[in-house]
């Protein structure tokens, strides 16, 4: 059965309930029902079908999904959103398409912007998050003792340019708990972007030099949680998790200790661990580690920030009404810290920030973490 058959059968399980709707990001900002889930999976059944063309004001109403999967988790039906709509959208083809953000010129195009003043939204984005240095280097990263065992690290695309220092901070927790860590040569981009943006070519080079980068280990680890959902389901033979979810189930219980961070601490989770995945309660459970640490949740649960992929460029007017009572909440609370495990929420929630004069400082949990642990 190919993905066609497949979102269609997908498709034929929807029985346009409705229960979807109050938790739609799209629906709620446009009141539309083209833009709400039931909607799209009508224009979608239509499009693959035949029965509609692949107009403007389709692609339109398919292209504003966030894909957060807040639709799935209500579904009563257990209908599988994410595959339709990835159907429909290799139907149509590559639209605003993401750039392939595994080459290398794409990469140094994004670390230049960093130290750079150049004009533009992209530039602001790379600049919004805190400079950490370079990523690590391809290899091996030996724990003290012998290894309980030997994970792949995905150093991603953005990450490795926009949060090197995410990266180092999750090597060396592992590391704290007897894990090797391996970073292949050949591992960059995990194919989301273009996977959801209908370019399923690329999403398949991709996802295969993964595949032969990633065969013979242990487990693989993603620091975004957007690239770990994309493994879950793409490699589920490598054995994938979200960092958050590896450390939540590790670290209480492995003995190491952290010193109190002793300030106001907000706490986003993406909704891609807790749509996609189905493990948002990792992310407070993990936060828990650290003592006397006060963590107000940021936003709605399964909530979407509007960040999406490449939303926050593609549909930057749509993204910010999202964003906007993220913000309003972060104006009125003023936390020091902002904590989110995927790349996409931490460079659009920091680029917010920043231009609402918010001096917040915006990390992955696994910087903290490391910040903060004792030294044995």
């Amino acid at each position: 059965m190919n993905d066609r058959d497949n979102a269609l059968q997908a498709a034929d399980h929807c029985v346009k309930c409705g229960l979807c709707l109050p938790h739609c990001p799209t629906y709620r900002l446009y009141a539309d029902e083209a833009d709400s889930p039931r909607g799209r999976i009508a224009l979608a059944e239509g499009l693959l079908r035949g029965m509609l063309a692949p107009d403007a004001t389709l692609r339109e109403h398919l292209d504003r999904c966030l894909l957060c999967r807040a639709c799935e988790v209500h579904c009563p039906s257990g209908v599988r959103f994410g595959r339709i709509m990835d159907a429909a959208r290799n139907e149509l083809g590559p639209g605003e398409a993401a750039p392939s953000l595994d080459r290398p010129l794409a990469r140094l195009g994004l670390a230049l912007a960093r130290h750079l003043p150049l004009p533009g939204r992209r530039a602001r984005l790379a600049r919004a998050l805190p400079g950490s240095g370079s990523a690590p280097a391809p290899g091996h990263y030996a724990p003290s003792g012998t290894p309980r065992s030997r994970l792949g690290l995905l150093t991603g695309c953005v990450t490795g340019t926009q949060q090197a220092g995410a990266l180092h901070a999750a090597i060396r927790l592992l590391n704290a708990l007897g894990h090797e860590v391996v970073i292949p040569p050949a591992a960059a981009c995990c194919g989301a972007l273009a996977a959801h943006h209908g370019d399923p070519a690329t999403a398949v080079r991709q996802t295969d030099a993964l595949h032969g980068a990633f065969t013979g280990l242990d487990g693989v680890v993603a620091i975004a949680s957007g690239c770990a959902l994309q493994l879950h389901e793409t490699l589920p033979e490598l054995g994938p998790e979200d960092i958050v979810t590896r450390l939540a189930r590790e670290l209480p219980d492995s003995g190491l200790r952290f010193a109190p961070v002793n300030t106001r601490v907000a706490l986003h989770v993406p909704c891609t661990l807790a749509n996609g995945l189905r493990r948002g309660d990792d992310l407070p459970r993990l936060i828990d580690c650290l003592p006397e640490t006060d963590w107000p949740p940021l936003g709605r649960p399964g909530g979407c920030c509007g960040a999406a992929g490449m939303h926050l460029l593609t549909r930057h007017a749509q993204a910010e009404r999202l964003r906007q009572p993220l913000l309003d909440q972060l104006l009125r609370e003023r936390p020091a810290l902002l904590l989110t495990s995927n790349i996409g929420c931490a460079l659009h929630l920091a680029e917010g920030a920043r231009a609402h004069g918010l001096s917040i400082e915006v990390l992955h949990p696994v910087e903290l973490l490391a910040r903060q642990l004792e030294e044995a």
